[in-house]
């Protein structure tokens, strides 16, 4: 579920104010679409809905009825539409114009919707991994402090006779990382003594 920083933006931008709000303030939580909605509902009506009766026509031009929160554009069914008999004359006052159109452009824009909720959890994710990358960098490079890594590293240096293994041709001062299935417990086979310039300039190519 990894997007890019352009597309995470995007989503970002695309989120109403509130929806915002719970991105910056909710990430770290597992947030369920029940949870998620229920937050949305409290920010955008404070839970108190005010739901009216709404018309709208299916696909294949049924009519059919719902009701709507005017504030925010909630649907008040959970599952099909309303019998018509809810409304007395229903047809009639729809010709007439005395019930509103169900307003889709409101739900879509503040009211939570699965859809809605696929982008929120797509972006949700993505900042997690983000967090969760920076946190491994910062335990990463406190552990390069540790009194464990500069015995590890001098190690690696005595065996390499401090020449750099990637050009053979300048002083090896760095160790660089083979990989790090076993960080913290390195194996040597994974370390290799490497010159600054080949490290940040031709390994880990910035």
């Amino acid at each position: 579920m990894t997007i890019t920083e352009s597309e995470r933006k995007e989503i970002y931008n695309q989120m109403s104010k509130n929806e915002q709000f719970i991105v910056d303030n909710f990430f770290d939580d597992d947030l369920n679409y029940e949870r998620w909605s229920n937050e949305l509902d409290l920010l955008n009506c404070y839970g108190e809905h005010e739901f009216e009766y709404r018309y709208h026509y299916s696909e294949n031009k049924v009519l059919q009825l719902f009701t709507q929160c005017i504030e925010c554009g909630k649907r008040g069914e959970a599952g099909g539409s309303l019998k018509h008999s809810n409304v007395e004359n229903f047809k009639e006052k729809v010709k007439l114009g005395q019930i509103p159109k169900y307003d889709i452009e409101l739900l879509n824009k503040k009211s939570p919707t699965y859809e809605k909720f696929s982008k929120f959890n797509k972006l949700i994710w993505s900042k997690k991994q983000s967090n969760s990358k920076q946190e491994w960098f910062k335990q990463h490079n406190e552990y390069l402090q540790t009194d464990q890594w500069k015995a590890i590293r001098l190690k690696v240096l005595k065996r390499d006779n401090f020449l750099c293994q990637a050009c053979l041709d300048a002083p090896a001062t760095e160790v660089h990382h083979l990989s790090y299935n076993h960080w913290r417990f390195e194996l040597m086979f994974e370390l290799l003594s490497v010159c600054s310039n080949c490290h940040h300039n031709r390994i880990h190519i910035k």
